[in-house]
């Protein structure tokens, strides 16, 4: 019978994909799926080094429940993949950790308010000059020519001379309004990259030269951009947003220390670098997607999310693939351990949770759509976190 691996983010933990084999003896791939928090593993990933940005991830697409086998059998009878490696289990519950204290700076709070102020300003032509300086904030209308084909027209863009967000910033100082400036030069804006390294041709209209005009910071202000009355209220719901992140943030941290004593105070063998690997490779295949979504290369995308050049993501994600590995092993062997059980009740309940969770109409379409099986497996892995993290000892 054909076998399907679960693909899917359930109650926040990673389902590994990977090769198996089939009953037949024949080798059957993993599916494409997605991990959350840079391919995170219920508690976020161990390096943690998304610096604050939002989790990209999302479940991956559900497999076909009206496949079936060759003899007719429902494919949904399937078995659930196992990474390779076995634990002697040391102590696992009463685990101290250092308590990490969450932290919201007034600058955290600041720069959501400069945002908004940001967002808010107004260009006003400045009349008493015509030429182009370094730092002016300019409109212009813009071609882009790619082997003597145009690619693309924008107008009314405005820009900031020098910040070097557009291939053709440098031309513009000294320019004229009203002037037709020229470009010859590689394409680097990822907005073009289709283009990206070849040899482009920009062709440049100054429409004006101005001042961005920065709204005050009042209440009404603040009434008209927000469903707050006044600024005090706003700053409020700004830290108190900040400070549910940050606690958040900071109870990650605290579990990830935890099971990092665990597995300190484990043996671990058999552990497969192919199972590593894999991890890693589909955290690439994250983030390549992601890139390609954006019109940026991966190794831009990288330094975005995790703040390093693409060299050192690879390491991390080879520690956050390890890390995820030993967890899986540690959860499974403390189900054992502990003797967890999953009832009727506690099925029902973590079932109609996931399906509320993840737009499922119904706790019925999940089971449709995954081996109950596998769901049974995961909830049983979520008791077994959910025990470790509740017997944590934080000070």
């Amino acid at each position: 019978m054909k076998k399907k691996w679960l693909a899917v983010l359930l109650c926040g933990c990673l389902i590994f994909t990977g090769c198996g084999s089939s009953d037949d003896g024949e080798e059957t791939s993993g599916g494409d799926g997605n991990k959350g928090e840079s391919g995170s593993l219920i508690s976020g990933n161990k390096n943690n080094s998304t610096n604050g940005q939002e989790d990209p991830g999302s479940a991956t697409k559900a497999p076909d429940s009206s496949e079936t086998d060759k003899d007719g059998e429902d494919a949904q009878t399937g078995a659930y993949w196992h990474p390779q490696g076995s634990v002697v289990l040391g102590q696992y519950v009463g685990i101290s950790v250092d308590k990490v204290v969450p932290e919201v700076k007034d600058e955290d709070v600041q720069s959501e308010i400069d945002y908004l102020l940001d967002q808010s300003s107004e260009p006003k032509v400045i009349e008493d000059r015509n030429v182009v300086e370094s730092g002016d904030y300019v409109c212009v209308d813009y071609t882009l020519w790619v082997g003597g084909e145009q690619v693309d027209e924008i107008t009314d863009e405005y820009l900031t001379v020098g910040n070097g967000y557009y291939d053709f910033e440098e031309s513009l100082v000294g320019a004229f309004i009203g002037e037709s400036k020229t470009t010859e030069c590689e394409v680097q804006d990822y907005a073009h990259s289709e283009y990206v390294g070849q040899t482009g041709t920009y062709i440049v209209n100054i429409k004006s030269i101005n001042e961005l005009i920065v709204p005050e910071l009042t209440d009404a202000f603040i009434a008209e951009k927000t469903d707050f009355d006044t600024v005090e209220a706003y700053r409020q719901d700004i830290y108190d947003t900040l400070m549910a992140e940050a606690t958040e943030d900071a109870k990650s941290k605290e579990r990830v220390s935890a099971f990092e004593k665990i597995m300190e105070n484990s043996t671990f063998s058999g552990i497969s670098d192919a199972d590593i690997q894999s991890y890693v490779d589909e955290t690439i295949q994250f983030y390549e997607q992601y890139a390609s979504m954006w019109g940026m290369d991966v190794e831009s995308i990288v330094s975005l999310f995790y703040g390093t050049s693409y060299d050192e993501f690879l390491v991390l994600a080879k520690e956050d693939g390890e890390y995820a590995v030993k967890q899986y092993l540690i959860l499974d062997a403390v189900i054992k351990d502990a003797d967890i059980k999953l009832t009727d009740e506690e099925y029902t309940k973590a079932l109609a949770e996931y399906a509320a969770e993840n737009d499922f109409s119904t706790p019925e379409e999940v089971e449709e759509t995954y081996y109950k099986e596998d769901l049974v497996e995961q909830f049983l892995r979520d008791k077994a976190y959910d025990m470790i993290v509740d017997s944590m000892i934080v000070s």
